[in-house]
């Protein structure tokens, strides 16, 4: 029944991706995403001192590590939000890279942590090489899957992707922005290399943030990684702006209100307008 209900939540976004994408390109993702609802975290062991943790053979220390960081994570969350979580989340915690890959919907161990389906699916490079990165990951990734829980997944695609991953990198402390420091960012934002701001997403663009110029000769992973910051930076600058404002648009957004709506509604300006203030603030050193 369960699987069936899942089903039932992406058929929609889904058709709204092959149409956006092209039937030859959407193939893949929509593969992965298949390979992703056969191989459910609910599917293998679970903690039995903490059933929403389930681990792939082999990950059990790696899955009790996790299991203690949970309750300050989800905390972290639900203060930077603003709200409870709508429903506990179910993370999955991986011993190889083919089981993670198979699992998190986007049939790639290359990332450390994805939220698909509403649950956490955590790579085995944060058991080692990476295990200092596992409570802010851990965290970010709690935000995606936090959004997720309360709107519907079309109303979550739409969303700026650099809303939902400033939102995350913010909320946890710099989770997946750990390898570019503001100042970095910073003097990328005064050279003109910044991210995009806009507010709605293409369908036919499910997790990229967009720069406007983007920065020359650096590659994929840094650019990526710049923008993650640069987008946390923004969304931090709008926390610190405008508390209430703050609050009245997280409570927007996680009501399902378009985010343009969400914008107004906290700060009676656009996010254009924001950009515009925060750029020249965000370039001074401190």
């Amino acid at each position: 029944m369960r699987r069936g209900i899942v089903w039932t939540i992406v058929a929609v976004p889904l058709a709204s991706i092959a149409a956006a994408a092209g039937t030859a390109a959407a193939v893949p993702a929509l593969r992965h995403v298949v390979s992703g609802l056969w191989n459910l975290p609910e599917r293998l062991p679970a903690l039995a001192e903490n059933n929403q943790v389930h681990f792939e053979p082999g990950a059990d220390h790696y899955a009790r590590n996790v299991s203690a960081l949970l309750p300050a994570a989800v905390a972290r969350i639900e203060a930077a939000h603003g709200r409870p979580f709508a429903h506990a989340v179910t993370v999955g915690v991986y011993a190889t890279p083919q089981a993670y890959a198979a699992a998190n919907g986007r049939g790639s161990a290359q990332f450390v942590g994805v939220s698909s389906f509403g649950r956490v699916y955590l790579s085995p490079q944060l058991d080692w090489p990476q295990q200092r990165r596992l409570p802010a990951i851990l965290t970010h990734e709690l935000s995606h899957a936090h959004i997720a829980g309360w709107i519907s997944p079309t109303a979550y695609l739409r969303l700026p992707n650099w809303f939902k991953e400033g939102l995350a990198v913010m909320a946890s402390g710099g989770g997946g922005a750990e390898f570019v420091s503001d100042e970095e960012a910073r003097a990328a934002i005064e050279r003109g290399e910044h991210i995009a701001i806009g507010d709605s997403e293409s369908l036919a663009n499910l997790t990229e943030i967009r720069f406007e110029r983007a920065p020359a000769g650096a590659t994929p992973s840094h650019r990526t990684v710049l923008a993650y910051r640069q987008a946390g930076m923004f969304v931090a600058y709008l926390h610190d702006l405008d508390g209430p404002g703050f609050a009245g648009m997280m409570n927007a957004v996680l009501d399902g209100r378009p985010f343009a709506e969400a914008i107004a509604i906290g700060y009676r300006r656009d996010v254009h307008a924001l950009w515009r203030q925060f750029a020249p603030t965000g370039s001074e050193p401190k």
